[in-house]
């Protein structure tokens, strides 16, 4: 559950890309948060985009009702336009998740591991928690993700467990290596 594992897991998913040689990437963070915080951004979205309803995508109309967040993640430029004004996650954030971010960041600080803060970076999967990263490269075009991860300490009881297991890690599509 210590942000350094956080930390320390970004850092070996640049040490994989660093050894195959691939360069100019950029690493995606945010914080999304406990699960306790997310229904108040969830409704905070529904409010936002309920006057632009009309101008959504059919996909992104059903993501209103069933899981906003995932319209965070359009490629609709249209969309994208929308997204400048949206509400912020990280200002929904509880304070712990808050310190946890704070000290992730100021670790890859420490550690001069580049990274920008993108406050519209999620995951579609309600069992991720508090931090969230993506590390892209250009030259794969708009779906230009080499590998993305996180803290996904609700995996475990969405599975069945009794109780959370806190867990980070991140999965890398193979293909887009070779790309």
């Amino acid at each position: 559950a210590d942000p350094r594992a956080d930390a320390e897991t970004i850092l070996n998913l640049r040490a994989v890309y660093d050894a195959f040689g691939i360069g100019k990437t950029r690493l995606r963070l945010n914080t999304i948060g406990d699960a306790a915080d997310r229904p108040r951004y969830r409704e905070a979205l529904q409010a936002y985009f309920a006057p632009y309803r009309a101008d959504l995508s059919e996909t992104s109309r059903q993501r209103l009702e069933t899981n906003p967040l995932r319209i965070l993640d359009t490629k609709d430029e249209r969309e994208r336009a929308l997204l400048a004004d949206a509400p912020r996650l990280p200002d929904f954030v509880g304070d712990e998740a808050r310190a946890h971010h704070e000290t992730v960041v100021g670790l890859l600080d420490d550690l001069g591991v580049p990274y920008v803060e993108d406050p519209l970076l999620v995951r579609g999967l309600d069992y991720y928690t508090r931090t969230v990263f993506e590390l892209e490269h250009d030259a794969l075009g708009a779906q230009g993700a080499l590998a993305a991860g996180g803290r996904y300490d609700g995996l475990a009881e969405a599975v069945g467990s009794k109780k959370p297991v806190p867990a980070v890690g991140y999965a890398a599509g193979i293909e887009r290596l070779f790309l």
